[in-house]
């Protein structure tokens, strides 16, 4: 049957709609200079994950091995970005650039050994997708731009941040080799402070001392951290991935499931009993210095610690560090009613913050089995050093003083002549 004129005319206007529907579509969604989100029935993500990747070391290699494990294996409830520092001589594979790039994560469907996520632009840190910048990742404010960068540009219900790399405990983070610097744990804390983060994640040795939980205590619900040596190829992302994608995305959730991708023992901190576990501790160590009165029980004492339950490298010179619920352990039986009472109160909390396990630092090592005769100048408490971490400056009872006589605890182990 054949079509009048106004049919033919008709269809002639509903065809060109349907063109101009098109047209849209395609320039909100595929021409958009910010990236295109697959989004929940909210329109965000569960998670945003960002993830510091300080490999202008001897891990470059590893870093680039985790980046492809974690292209193959992500999921779509979840954004990741990853700001990667490379370094020379190490690795010469995926283009060998050296310099730092920011990318989005896109999934790899292929065997590819290339990158195949997507480069960024970030204003903030003269980041370009095109040409090479090199940042220093040891500088705190190159961690606090990235992630206020990740949260302004991926909307998300839970903010995540990894701290990948080379850790030391109480003193250092994210070692670039460039600048031949760190980022010390006090700059570490102001870089994160106030920035909304639900969970703070270290795939570093060392990332589980009181001293670094303590400085994190208010900047994020969980921290999460071994308390001694992290293997150097770093988590099991595809487990990491896998667990999130079977959980509910809350902040406890995401936090067990990077403590049971690491591939050494981490525990998870809730950061809201921190001060209690601080409090406890600067107890017990108040008893146990007040126990000491004379040179057979320094000896004893110090003995005793230094044959408990420890942490550390197997290279020297290194740090020496002691398990917290170790230590309380020693004298929860003490006849010394007010030490076994701290003790045992210290132990308990100890155990109920962390199953796995939270160090500390005890005294620098020579060789094994070798103590040094002194702390570095940065583990004493020295008020007119303005870089120590909140640990080491608010410690009344563990942490040695510059005259070695306060009563401290490392006090009387280390420096006080009986």
């Amino acid at each position: 049957m054949g079509l009048s004129h106004s049919d033919k005319k008709n269809n002639k206007h509903t065809f060109l709609v349907f063109i101009l529907c098109l047209m849209c579509f395609f320039s909100a969604c595929s021409f958009s200079d910010d990236p295109v989100l697959i989004t929940d029935q909210k329109g965000n993500k569960k998670m945003t994950l960002m993830i510091y990747m300080a490999a202008d070391n001897d891990l470059e290699s590893y870093a680039l091995a985790n980046l492809k494990e974690i292209e193959k294996t992500l999921i779509q409830e979840v954004n990741v970005l990853v700001l990667l520092d490379r370094s020379e001589g190490y690795d010469e594979t995926c283009g060998n650039w050296t310099d730092t790039r920011l990318y989005e994560v896109l999934h790899d469907d292929g065997g590819s050994s290339s990158i195949n996520s997507r480069r960024l632009e970030c204003p903030a840190l003269d980041l370009s997708s095109s040409e090479a910048t090199e940042l220093d990742m040891s500088n705190s404010s190159v961690l606090q731009k990235f992630i206020e960068f990740g949260k302004s540009k991926y909307k998300s219900e839970k903010y995540a941040l990894i701290i990948w790399g080379h850790g030391g405990g109480w003193k250092a983070f994210a070692i670039d080799d460039r600048s031949k610097s760190y980022m010390s744990v006090k700059e570490l804390g102001n870089a994160v402070r106030n920035q909304g983060l639900d969970v703070i994640g270290f795939d570093t040795c060392f990332g589980g001392v009181i001293e670094n939980i303590y400085e994190l205590k208010d900047c994020a619900e969980f921290t999460v951290g071994c308390p001694g040596v992290s293997p150097n190829n770093g988590w099991d992302y595809k487990s990491f991935f896998e667990m999130l994608s079977e959980g509910d995305y809350s902040s406890n959730s995401i936090a067990f499931a990077m403590s049971k991708s690491s591939r050494a023992a981490a525990s998870v901190f809730e950061n809201k009993k921190v001060s209690e576990l601080m409090a406890l501790f600067e107890n017990f160590c108040k008893e146990l210095s007040l126990s000491i009165q004379n040179e057979n029980d320094r000896r004893q004492i110090l003995d005793s610690l230094f044959a408990s339950k420890s942490y550390s490298y197997t290279q020297y010179p290194c740090d020496m560090f002691l398990d917290i619920r170790a230590m309380a352990g020693l004298y929860t039986s003490s006849e010394n009613t007010l030490l076994s009472a701290a003790a045992v109160r210290l132990s308990t909390v100890a155990s109920d913050i962390s199953a796995t396990g939270i160090s500390l630092h005890f005294i620098p090592l020579d060789s094994a089995n070798i103590m040094a005769v002194r702390h570095s100048e940065d583990y004493v408490r020295n008020e007119n050093k303005t870089d120590q971490c909140a640990f080491i400056k608010e410690s009344r009872w563990w942490v040695p003083s510059l005259s070695g006589d306060s009563g401290s605890l490392l006090d009387k182990l280390f420096y006080t002549i009986f």
